[in-house]
């Protein structure tokens, strides 16, 4: 049966929405809506907002895509449920980097109505401290949403300093790594500690946080880049998960990375990558990796592991440790580093059950 959707579109700071669309969808229909954010006066960035509010069915989906304005090149948005994040203290977002080809921009989204001050920790082994970490926080009004382009080169010339921490090296270095928010509950008053679908009460720790990046690399002109989202600790997988739809041949490459959350104990975590040809669905090969807490580790060309496979996928199970762990793909445009445009399109694990 068909769908009535509601979409509330926000301008970030604003106390409340700026436009407010309605759509029914058939069974099986798609709609989109270009340039969400043209009609509203002086909004350069905002979110999202869509609900269901009348018809049958209870089936729908919902996605953003950021369009670069010179090459047209387009980062697929995921949707975020708002009962996803209530009473959520931490999240891992899998990974922020800078190099001479690559850097990242963070977005961070409070759609809560209360303000909330959100710390971070960046973990990277290029990070010249003892425990190859550097932190800053963030405060955030209540329908806020910052971006802020460069995350490595912030935390660099701006947020190490004001906690004391130095260690993020000179720009030309690699520097990459997970970072890990987090947020304390605070129930008082002000701070209301129920959940009810369909309305914006906040809720304590990171409820109403949504935390993602955009990773690029320039060129055709603009930008190119890939666009995900933070995932909430006790969500991550713990056994197994798998990686589907890698291509290595004269037009792509593809690269797995895993991250140990370090959500349970210090404990490194070994993990049996099995890749599976595409082709005839035969185990083509396995490695072991191990990765640390709190620790990214990524197998570049994953599928040159076993020879002869061009198309694949991979299925990542955690043989040793605690932690749960986040395992992601990346297709990049191009058969090797500095070929054809480098373009990623980023493929999140399915968890196994």
């Amino acid at each position: 049966s068909s769908v009535l959707l509601e979409i509330l579109v926000y301008s970030s700071g604003m106390t409340t929405y700026q436009k407010r669309l309605t759509k029914w969808l058939a069974p099986r229909g798609v709609h989109q809506y270009s340039g969400i954010l043209e009609d509203i006066p002086n909004a350069t960035n905002g979110f999202v907002r869509v609900r269901p509010i009348g018809g049958g069915s209870k089936k729908w989906y919902a996605y953003g895509v950021i369009n670069d304005q010179a090459n047209s090149d387009g980062s697929f948005i995921f949707p975020i449920t708002q009962k996803s994040l209530w009473d959520k203290t931490k999240q891992t977002l899998p990974v922020i980097v800078e190099n001479t080809g690559f850097n990242s921009e963070l977005t961070v989204t409070n759609f809560s109505l209360i303000e909330k001050k959100i710390d971070f920790t960046f973990v990277a082994d290029a990070i010249q401290t003892t425990d190859n970490k550097a932190g800053f926080s963030l405060t955030l009004e209540p329908n806020e949403q910052k971006i802020i382009p460069n995350i490595v080169e912030f935390i660099r010339t701006e947020a190490a300093d004001s906690w004391g921490t130095e260690g993020i090296p000179s720009v030309g270095t690699t520097v990459v790594g997970a970072l890990f928010a987090s947020r304390e509950i605070v129930k008082d008053s002000s701070t209301p500690n129920w959940f009810h679908e369909g309305l914006e009460h906040s809720s304590p720790g990171l409820g109403g946080i949504v935390i993602g990046a955009r990773t690029g690399s320039p060129g055709g002109g603009g930008q190119y880049g890939l666009f995900y989202n933070a995932v909430p600790n006790g969500d991550a997988p713990q056994g197994s998960a798998w990686i589907y739809g890698l291509q290595q041949n004269g037009e792509n490459r593809s690269n797995l990375a895993l991250i140990n959350t370090g959500e349970v104990d210090d404990s490194a975590s070994v993990f049996a990558l099995e890749i599976y040809n595409g082709e005839t669905g035969i185990l083509a090969e396995t490695i072991n990796v191990t990765v640390g807490a709190q620790r990214w580790h990524q197998v570049n060309t994953i599928l040159t592991n076993a020879p002869g496979v061009t198309q694949g996928y991979v299925k990542v199970t955690r043989i040793s440790g605690f932690n749960p762990f986040i395992a992601y793909g990346v297709i990049n445009d191009g058969a090797g580093s500095g070929q054809r445009s480098g373009d990623g399109a980023y493929i999140p694990a399915e968890a196994a059950f």
